[in-house]
């Protein structure tokens, strides 16, 4: 009988906090962040496009559009707001975005990256040659801070909450590596195994990992005293997701067959249920009770209640799924559907496809400050 992941007094904190922020958040904007109109434009890049459309959440409709002067391949947007950078993975080059003024700026490089993290704040940009394992530290102004020799085969890395550190993982180096993130000099790692994975949780404070090597192990730190909270088994895991309130982590088995919901305070084994083949996200919405995996193959949208631990049916696409974004609020995702050049929209809380947006020249992600889905 599967465990039923029940609202404790700790979960129904998270939930009521959520609300709370949401309505002193509205989707027109938030007084503590540093943009509003970052955190009410969702923004999709479209394959063979320089050019990112978008779209404000308030009316589903199209807005000013962001040249950014190169192709995005990898696309990040700090969290609070204000910055967006892009990288094409072709070219020895960043572009970099004021989102108010709808303004970017092309920055050349001393390396090819194939990796870009924003911090959260903003104020900082990392670089990445990941084969060879150099980390490039970009400050505000686009300046380099500091150039860093890392261990060669990059798999992942993350910015601290508060945007001082600089965690990574990766090649032969065992656990997680750390490095201050002003001026590139290592600090106190993380002593663990080799670790594939790698996410922040939305506290800012914490991160889950999964283990590299056989049998593989879900790890969970403390980023602020660089140790392991604690570890559990899960051989077939693949790809991880925190929930918007970090409630609960999210896992995808490594056939793309697996479910995994796994309570995160304290992290332990929870639920596992059927996915389909070759699924690789996972979204969780609506004050995390509900997640969504996207099937490329059915063109389905897979539904599972987090709060009763089943799957709950699907939402046919009509298309194939690309990357997509959860709004700040969590009531509405954003689902770039490539071969048929929109954008869907589904209300999380009724599981149910509302509109599509019409965006054109096949969209491959979308991107909004604030919001959850690939944030690392």
């Amino acid at each position: 009988m599967p465990q039923i992941l029940a609202p404790t007094r700790r979960r129904l904190l998270a939930w009521s906090t959520f609300g709370l922020a949401a309505l002193a958040c509205p989707r027109t904007g938030c007084a503590v962040q540093t943009d509003a109109d970052g955190l009410r434009t969702i923004f999709v890049a479209r394959r063979g496009s320089n050019t990112l459309s978008a779209i404000d959440i308030t009316t589903d409709t199209p807005t000013t559009p962001l040249d950014l002067g190169l192709e995005p391949h990898a696309l990040q947007i700090s969290q609070r707001g204000g910055r967006l950078a892009a990288i094409d993975q072709r070219s020895s080059a960043v572009a970099v975005a004021d989102i108010a003024t709808r303004s970017s700026r092309t920055i050349a490089l001393p390396l090819l990256p194939s990796r870009l993290r924003i911090s959260p704040d903003g104020k900082r940009l990392a670089l990445f040659d990941d084969a060879r394992g150099t980390i490039l530290l970009l400050d505000g102004d686009g300046r380099e801070a500091s150039l860093i020799r890392a261990a060669p085969g990059i798999r992942e890395a993350i910015f601290s909450g508060d945007s001082a550190t600089l965690f990574v993982v990766g090649g032969a180096q065992a656990g997680v590596t750390a490095y201050d993130a002003a001026d590139g000099r290592p600090s106190q790692p993380i002593a663990a195994p080799r670790l594939d994975a790698l996410l922040r949780a939305p506290n800012g404070r914490e991160g889950f990992a999964l283990s590299a090597d056989a049998p593989r192990t879900i790890f969970h730190f403390d980023l602020q005293r660089r140790s392991v909270i604690t570890s559990v088994p899960s051989p077939d895991a693949a790809e991880l997701f925190a929930t918007g309130t970090g409630v609960q982590l999210l896992a995808l088995g490594r056939s793309g067959e697996g479910f995994y919901i796994l309570p995160a305070e304290p992290l332990r084994l929870g639920v596992t249920l059927s996915a389909a083949a070759g699924s690789s996200i996972a979204y969780s919405a609506w004050s995390d009770t509900v997640a969504f995996v996207p099937d490329e193959k059915s063109r389905r949208l897979l539904i599972f209640d987090l709060e009763r631990g089943k799957a709950a049916g699907s939402i046919a696409l009509g298309g194939v799924p690309g990357a997509g974004v959860v709004t700040p609020n969590g009531d509405k995702l954003y689902l770039p559907l490539e071969d048929t050049g929109a954008v869907a929209i589904i209300d999380t809380h009724l599981r149910q496809r509302t509109a599509s947006i019409a965006i054109g020249q096949a969209p491959t992600q979308a991107i909004i400050a604030g919001g959850y889905g690939l944030c690392h």
